[in-house]
């Protein structure tokens, strides 16, 4: 059987996608890092090979609840057991994707820019799908704030926290802008509150990364010592900026601190791509993405007889168009009490 458009001019192009310079003027990618914390995740989520060779799409995950056992006061020759109880995580997939198109009499005579042109759409194609307006990370942002938890410790008065609760349908936690300069080290007793310790993703406006820049800076020899909270960096907290979180009212800096493990991104590939097949409909096939090594895209490839005259190309041309499609759904660590996730919202005030 002859090489396909898959195995052939597709490999070319991503080897000339490995061998370029990264783009780092026009076509350089947006400063969000979301995804980061979505793919550690995965590390926390049990058979996630079989999830991702599955023929078809989990649609839920299993979980033990939480159960509190009564407490006795003395022994029994009777005694009575209570039973633990099991429930389910519902998952919803969806899909982003792009397609990039090459019309090959544009490149008549000169093959090599014609890989290079495929390079470079490929490129952009999971830029956009990863760092574009509407994109995974986009998406991810937009996961933390619709489940973010709805139940805090702090709302019972007694925690002595700094910070403010706000619960109604706001549902974040307010910082003063004077305790900006301690926001760390009050977000951890907060979180520690919660009965959260260990290591704990910030994801907030990439600005704040300039306050912890001049925080971290005021050690011992300074009149105030701020320096302390950033002692166990990245073993405690570890911030991750993103230029798709923003604020807006009173409101400085926005942030979502979730202990790590919290959340997931979960993949999932088509068994026809998985498998491979041709036939006089088109090509469907997997790549691997370039960005993110070990995640898949469905590739499905089409070619068809177009003008492309105002392409430079010509009236009667044969044209490739490869869609580039992530099966995806976004997750969280299962919590029993109702409307409680480990998704925290912060907010600090600018004045």
């Amino acid at each position: 059987m002859a090489d396909t458009f898959a195995n052939t001019v597709l490999l070319e192009a991503r080897l000339w996608q490995q061998d370029r310079m990264r783009e780092k003027f026009d076509q350089r990618k947006a400063l969000t890092q979301i995804q980061k914390v979505f793919l550690d995740g995965q590390n926390y989520i049990p058979d996630l090979a079989a999830l991702k060779s599955a023929t078809t799409r989990a649609t839920s995950t299993l979980y033990l609840e939480n159960k509190a056992y009564t407490v006795n006061t003395s022994k029994s020759c009777t005694p009575s057991g209570e039973v633990g109880s099991s429930n389910k995580a519902t998952l919803t997939w969806a899909q982003k994707g792009a397609a990039v198109k090459i019309n090959k009499k544009q490149f008549q005579g000169n093959e090599l820019t014609g890989i290079q042109a495929l390079a470079n759409a490929i490129y952009n194609a999971e830029k956009s799908i990863w760092y574009g307006a509407s994109g995974m990370d986009a998406a991810m942002l937009a996961y933390l704030e619709t489940n973010r938890t709805q139940v805090n410790a702090l709302s019972d008065g007694t925690s002595g926290s700094t910070n403010t609760w706000v619960g109604a349908a706001s549902y974040h936690v307010t910082v003063p802008n004077a305790n900006m300069a301690r926001f760390w080290n009050d977000m951890q007793a907060d979180m520690a509150v919660n009965n959260y310790t260990g290591k704990l993703w910030d994801i907030g406006n990439t600005w704040f990364m300039a306050q912890m820049g001049y925080y971290s800076s005021q050690g011992a020899a300074n009149s105030t010592n701020y320096a302390y909270q950033f002692d166990n960096i990245p073993a405690g907290i570890e911030f991750v900026p993103s230029n798709l979180v923003t604020s807006s009212g009173y409101n400085k800096y926005t942030h979502y601190v979730i202990p790590e493990g919290g959340v997931a991104a979960l993949f999932w590939n088509d068994p026809l791509n998985r498998n491979g097949n041709k036939d006089e409909a088109g090509e469907w096939t997997i790549m691997e993405s370039m960005f993110f090594p070990g995640i898949f895209y469905d590739v499905f490839i089409k070619n068809s007889c177009a003008d492309t005259t105002n392409d430079g190309g010509a009236t009667q041309d044969s044209v490739n168009t490869v869609e580039l499609t992530l099966n995806y759904a976004l997750t969280k660590q299962p919590i029993s009490t109702s409307n409680e996730t480990p998704i925290f919202k912060y907010q600090i005030l600018t004045i």
